[in-house]
């Protein structure tokens, strides 16, 4: 019961930070260019007046939806023994598909649009390269950090035994 209550904790937590991430640089695209790109995409419809309340809402569903994709594949046992890199990748495409389906049923990228839909994926992509590379370096850090403590303990324990 205490793991499955920790689960859903962590899911709001991540569903929330990734949701205020993703307004807050929405925000920031649609001020510095929402009066030029209010035609095309559903979402900065409202120009440099703001985002629609309909619109966060659907910002919020695709933070819920990521964030269940990611803690599915690592926290479930069927992914334990995957390497983490391939954990991130399975991470980015499954993300990849499920935001792609949400911007096309939300039109938030012109369907017939092949030049935004590549844009899309690259930056997509891009993001999650980026995330991915502080990801690796934090775990390396982490790796060997634990590695020098436990070299420690060991040195340590063999002067006392």
């Amino acid at each position: 019961m205490d793991e499955q209550t920790n689960i859903v904790k962590e899911f709001f937590r991540l569903t929330m930070i990734s949701f205020c991430v993703a307004i807050l640089v929405m925000s920031l695209f649609g001020w510095i260019r929402g009066g030029a790109t209010p035609d095309a995409a559903m979402t900065f419809g409202m120009g440099v007046d703001g985002l629609s309340y309909q619109t966060i809402f659907k910002v919020l569903l695709l933070a819920a939806v990521n964030t269940g994709i990611s803690l599915c594949i690592n926290v479930t046992k069927i992914f334990a023994k995957m390497m983490l890199l391939w954990k991130m990748a399975l991470v980015m495409f499954s993300c990849l598909v499920a935001t792609s389906v949400l911007a096309a049923a939300f039109r938030w990228i012109q369907r017939d649009s092949i030049t935004a839909w590549l844009w899309f994926v690259l930056t997509f992509s891009a993001s999650f390269v980026l995330a991915a590379a502080v990801t690796i370096i934090k775990v390396k850090r982490d790796e060997k950090k634990y590695n020098d403590l436990l070299s420690n303990y060991k040195k340590e324990r063999g002067k006392n035994d």
